[in-house]
């Protein structure tokens, strides 16, 4: 039922498009791109891209993967709501001198969904007919990412995007951009970023364009962290072996909704334990997320677990789980 609801909203949604010209809610295709991939991400109000720079980074911001030592790879899975499951992974290495390479994916299976008519032939309330149907969305990238000096890296991802519904699907390229900034002073970092630039979906194959294309989400991120904890250059001191607290904000313009800001902060404990939260400024739902994180090094490979938790008022709360391998 919940998946019933869930495809229903969709639908409505984009049949809406022309008549809500006055309103960027719900103007365009592929949702799930802006899902939130990586739970220590995600803890942190998704407040990332400057305050972040591990493997996951490919999905919030190219230019921040040159963060990753030698390898690292990660896989994240998701509840999210109406009882669907988002899976991503990432894996990637850097190679001195020359760039960061990180291969990406991002999958989302709908499940059966029950079948049902707008009327029933008997007069029947319940309009099922007992046949079902599926969908799914699948994006596949491979990122990469250069240092350019010693405090600025630039990033790009390029991906193949595919959503299908019952009978009907659109298949797209397209690409992110990033930037990371280290300032070098008191542990600020500046980063940008800019996703899912690409033509537009569309649907129907019916020779009107105009009427049968849809925009996907593209959205433009600009952050700042500061590490406030952590080291003697920083403004509350502190030994890095110890403590470290950072904070982190990103403002946010999409093209199918109103400006957002996101804020976030982490505190790591003898970078064993952490500890993360955040909060979303504009969001209807899911303003509030907390988490926490353990790593631990086995023969040499660094075990990160992260977990991550987002309140929703009217829907399900989600659930997200990342392990990642530092090599």
């Amino acid at each position: 039922m919940k998946k019933i609801l869930f495809i229903t909203a969709i639908l409505f949604g984009i049949s809406q498009i022309s008549f809500a010209q006055f309103n960027k809610a719900g103007r365009t295709a592929f949702q799930f791109l802006k899902i939130g991939n990586g739970a220590r991400q995600v803890a942190m109000g998704e407040a990332s891209i400057a305050g972040v720079q591990d493997v996951n980074s490919i999905f919030w911001n190219p230019g921040a993967i040159t963060g990753i030592n030698n390898a690292e790879a990660s896989f994240s899975y998701n509840s999210w709501i109406a009882d669907l499951k988002v899976l991503s992974g990432a894996a990637g290495f850097n190679l001195d001198g020359i760039a960061t390479f990180v291969f990406n994916y991002i999958s989302l299976d709908y499940g059966n969904i029950p079948e049902a008519g707008v009327t029933s032939a008997t007069g029947n309330i319940d309009t099922r007919t007992g046949n079902f149907f599926s969908g799914s969305d699948l994006a596949v990238g491979l990122g990469i990412a250069r240092n350019f000096t010693d405090k600025l890296s630039i990033g790009v991802n390029i991906k193949f995007m595919r959503e299908e519904l019952w009978i009907y699907s659109s298949s797209l390229w397209g690409f992110d951009v990033g930037s990371f900034y280290n300032t070098g002073w008191r542990g600020i970092k500046l980063a940008m970023s800019a996703q899912n630039f690409s033509t537009q979906a569309r649907f129907f194959e019916t020779g009107i364009e105009e009427q049968q294309s849809y925009e996907i989400p593209l959205v433009y991120r600009l952050g700042i962290s500061i590490d406030l904890l952590g080291g003697e250059e920083l403004f509350l001191g502190g030994d890095p072996g110890q403590h470290t607290l950072s904070v982190s904000a990103d403002a946010i313009h999409t093209n199918d909704y109103k400006e957002r800001l996101h804020l976030g902060m982490e505190y790591q404990f003898y970078n064993m334990l952490f500890i993360r939260g955040g909060y979303k400024f504009n969001y209807e739902e899911g303003n509030v997320s907390v988490g926490a994180g353990f790593n631990y090094n086995i023969s040499g490979i660094m075990f990160k677990f992260d977990y991550a938790y987002v309140s929703y008022d009217f829907l399900q709360s989600p659930h997200r789980f990342t392990v990642t391998l530092g090599f």
